[in-house]
């Protein structure tokens, strides 16, 4: 018994093969001009709705993509803008315009400069330890005083302007290259060790 079933399970892929073929030389070749009535109008709207998906996943996420990157744009600038102004509005709101934006391309170069930060709001922040100290001791002394606001008057309005224009690069260099300065009323260790540039208002400013 069990070899007869095994000898028919054998024949069975070989009578198939046999019935196709025969089907395909005498019916198959006869209905083919139907298949291809049927075949092609579902080929075309399979190519249809591909490129329709296709096109729906490259092109839609284009534009979404571009608001974001504006968006993160638009972020950065405004938090540079609110650094770059403080800084100004806090070391120098008394000063003329010059010494403002002298102040902001220090502030800028130091963005630039290998031994600072790379980014605005770092490089007003930032402090380093001072061994006479004991202490980290901030590079604007403004920044150690804890959280205050430079409020909404013209001072600050002066300062954003200021800012603004430094930060788009309107200005021409008032102090090429400008990486620290003082207050003329005192005379710091590290000056020795700098080449002066240009004193504006009560600032000196050096390479």
């Amino acid at each position: 018994m069990l070899t007869s079933l095994f000898h028919e399970a054998r024949l069975w892929p070989t009578l198939w093969r046999r019935r196709l073929a025969w089907y395909w030389r005498v019916d198959a070749k006869d209905h083919l001009p139907v298949v291809a009535m049927i075949g092609v109008p579902v080929l075309a709207i399979a190519g249809i709705v591909y490129f329709a998906c296709t096109q729906e996943t490259h092109v839609v996420p284009a534009p979404i993509q571009t608001v974001q990157r504006e968006t993160r744009r638009a972020q950065r600038r405004a938090g540079d803008l609110q650094c770059l102004a403080e800084n100004i509005y806090f070391e120098a709101r008394g000063e003329p315009t010059a010494g403002q934006y002298a102040v902001a391309e220090v502030t800028l170069n130091r963005t630039r400069a290998p031994h600072f930060p790379h980014t605005i709001c770092a490089v007003v922040h930032e402090s380093r330890w001072d061994p006479t100290r004991h202490r980290a001791v901030a590079d604007f002394s403004w920044t150690e005083l804890g959280d205050i606001s430079p409020g909404d008057g013209p001072a600050w309005k002066r300062a954003m302007t200021v800012a603004s224009a430094a930060y788009d690069d309107e200005p021409d260099p008032i102090v090429p290259g400008a990486l620290f300065y003082h207050s003329t009323n005192v005379r710091p260790a590290w000056a020795k060790t700098k080449e002066p540039i240009a004193t504006i208002g009560h600032h000196v400013f050096y390479r």
